[in-house]
């Protein structure tokens, strides 16, 4: 709790909002959120009322731009919202304020917050240009943080949830609860802060049941916790008056929180706005449910994500994900009667081989779906401290994308990725950076069946 003497706060909170891969949304625009939900918190503290927070965003990788405009605004905190595609840009920009305000406090958050990230040879060592990572949900961590009388080694080690760096490693203060009461983190639509007419992001649950190793999801507690419906309710209007196109769904998946999801559809159903946008959202194909469908279908307009990743269950059992092949295209089949969906499948995931994604790749074009094909990335809080030794995986230190590992060559790898882009573009699709998508077309049952024949040998 600041003191009486202590100066209002000056924090810079500090992102880059990437552009999209390929341009494949048109005009549609994607502005960062989660630096956003921080910042909400932060204004809506009364105990830091005096607070001047300011949101830097130059959407390009200038490092100098960043730590001038960053200086400019005089600040004693500044926190960074990193994530893969920001890293080394932010990173840099964190050294270089380090070089010209040394005693500046400086503190990481987001997806790429992790210390097993800030080991990379590219990042090391972190000491050198930050005082904490928060590892975890932030928006009660940076309060306590704002909050510090002052920014020394006892006070960050008095705030818990943060990891912080030191010569020898890393140091850990005392965890802390997750949130349980979810409707009391502060909304940046509800305050203003989002832009009007983007895409709106709505959350009505945190964590994830399931435990995939490639996924940055799955080392997330899992919680029975929602939003409610009244609050979600309320982020649907705020999205109106906002004038946004479309609303993407952060969550892990639609249908992975029950509770969470009939919240939702009872959010709806009083505010209507679902019906008025386009509605992107992931789903866990083989517990689709009636009521989904029929929620899908009260909407309208939707685009559904089905994580696919491969269809070889031995490959999915290495990477702890649930299988369950006739469900999973039972459910295929019947949310692709009912609304746009996109299978995702996975190149070069560790046990896997080129052959067995080829197969997939088949079945999965064979579908009644348009297709997406990612790169495997080594993610913190997936491969990257979840990978198996015996994997043997080698990845680039600044994109994380896998270069190889266990299956998979270096020269396997190119000759995939060449034969995607071709595949990909010959078919009407685009091809990105890490990713490749094949739009949807008629089903080819000869596909079908030389998948079934080579997973029954």
């Amino acid at each position: 709790m600041p003191g009486p003497d202590l100066p209002a706060r000056r924090v810079a909170l500090v992102c880059l909002t990437p552009r999209p891969d390929a341009q494949e949304l048109g005009s549609l625009r994607l502005p960062s959120f989660g630096i956003r939900r921080i910042q909400a918190a932060l204004l809506s503290d009364p105990d830091l009322a005096d607070a001047q927070v300011a949101l830097i965003d130059r959407r390009e990788d200038d490092v100098a731009g960043y730590v001038e405009e960053i200086l400019a605004f005089a600040p004693d905190l500044v926190g960074f919202s990193v994530y893969v595609w920001s890293a080394p840009t932010l990173i840099a920009v964190a050294r270089g304020l380090r070089a010209r305000r040394p005693a500046l406090a400086i503190v990481f958050g987001g997806p790429s917050a992790r210390s097993a990230f800030f080991d990379l040879d590219p990042y090391r060592p972190a000491h050198a240009y930050l005082d904490a990572l928060c590892e975890g949900d932030g928006e009660e961590i940076i309060r306590d943080i704002a909050k510090l009388p002052a920014f020394f080694r006892a006070a960050w080690e008095s705030v818990r949830g943060l990891t912080l760096p030191t010569e020898a490693g890393w140091v850990r203060t005392p965890p802390r609860p997750q949130i349980a009461a979810l409707d009391r983190i502060a909304s940046p639509y509800a305050h203003g802060l989002m832009p009007r007419g983007g895409v709106a992001y709505l959350e009505t649950f945190r964590g994830c049941p399931l435990s995939c190793r490639f996924c940055e999801w799955g080392s997330k507690e899992n919680t029975k916790a929602a939003f409610s419906a009244d609050y979600i309710a309320a982020e649907l209007d705020a999205f109106r008056r906002h004038e946004a196109p479309a609303v993407f769904l952060l969550d892990a998946g639609l249908n992975l929180n029950l509770g969470a999801f009939r919240n939702l559809r009872l959010a709806n159903q009083r505010s209507g706005f679902l019906k008025e946008a386009l509605f992107w959202a992931e789903i866990y194909p083989s517990i689709v449910r009636d009521e989904h469908l029929a929620f899908i279908e009260e909407i309208g307009t939707a685009y559904l994500g089905v994580g696919m990743q491969s269809m070889d269950p031995a490959v999915l059992r290495l990477h702890d994900r649930p299988s369950d092949s006739p469900r999973f295209e039972a459910a295929v089949r019947a949310l692709a009667r009912v609304t746009n969906i996109e299978l995702q499948i996975i190149a070069v995931l560790p046990g896997d081989t080129p052959e067995g994604f080829r197969r997939t790749l088949d079945y999965a074009l064979s579908l009644p779906a348009s297709v997406r094909v990612y790169h495997c990335l080594v993610l913190p809080d997936a491969l990257l401290t979840r990978s198996r030794p015996e994997w043997s995986i080698d990845f680039d230190p600044v994109t994380l994308t896998m270069r190889s590992c266990s299956g998979w060559s270096e020269e396997a790898v190119a000759q995939v990725r060449a034969e995607l882009r071709g595949r990909a573009l010959a078919a009407g699709g685009k091809a990105g950076e890490f990713w490749w998508s094949f739009p949807r077309r008629e089903e080819r049952p000869s596909l079908h069946r030389s998948w079934r024949q080579a997973a029954a040998r």
